[in-house]
C-alpha cells in the first residue's frame, strides 16, 4: 500500500529528527515505505538544498566519533552507508593520527592484561594497517618490564 507525498515527508522529518542519515540510507528507507523513485529523488533533492541531508557533514561527524577505529574500517562502513568516495577521502583527510589512536587502544589493553595477539586481532578488525599493529607490538614489547 502506497502512502500518499505528505505522508513520505512526514516520515523523512521523524528520521532526520533522530539523527543524521546519508542520501543513500534515507532513499532505501523510503522505498521500503512504497514511495516511487520520482517522488522519492524531488524529497530528497528538496531536503538536501534546505541543508537537512549533507553526506559531508555525515561522513565527518562519523569520523569525528569513531576515533577508535582506523582509516580502512572508517572507509568500509562510509561506503557501506552511501558515502561517495570523495567525500570519504575529505572526512578521512581530517582524522587524527591513527598511530597514535592504534597505541592509545594498545597500551590501555595491555596493561589491563590482554594477550598480543588479541590485541593485534582487536586493532586489525578496528581497521589499522597490518604493519602499524606489527610495529606497535613491537613497541609494547620493548616497553614491558
Amino acid at each position: 500500500m502506497k502512502e500518499r507525498g505528505g505522508d513520505h515527508e512526514s516520515y523523512l522529518l521523524r528520521l532526520l529528527e533522530r539523527g543524521a542519515h546519508t542520501r543513500r540510507s534515507l532513499e532505501e528507507r523510503l522505498l521500503r515505505r512504497g514511495a516511487d523513485g520520482t517522488e522519492i529523488a524531488a524529497l530528497l533533492g528538496r531536503f538536501e538544498a534546505l541543508g537537512y541531508i549533507d553526506d559531508g557533514l555525515y561522513a565527518r561527524l562519523y569520523v569525528e566519533g569513531h576515533g577508535d577505529r582506523g582509516k580502512r574500517r572508517l572507509r568500509d562502513d562510509l561506503r557501506r552507508r552511501g558515502v561517495a568516495e570523495a567525500t570519504i577521502a575529505a572526512a578521512l583527510e581530517e582524522k587524527d593520527d591513527e598511530e597514535e589512536a592504534a597505541f592509545g587502544l594498545a597500551l590501555q589493553w595491555h596493561e589491563r592484561g590482554v594477550e598480543s595477539r588479541l590485541i593485534a586481532g582487536r586493532l586489525l578488525r578496528r581497521g589499522f594497517p597490518p604493519a602499524l599493529v606489527r610495529s606497535l607490538l613491537d613497541r609494547l614489547e620493548r616497553k614491558a618490564p
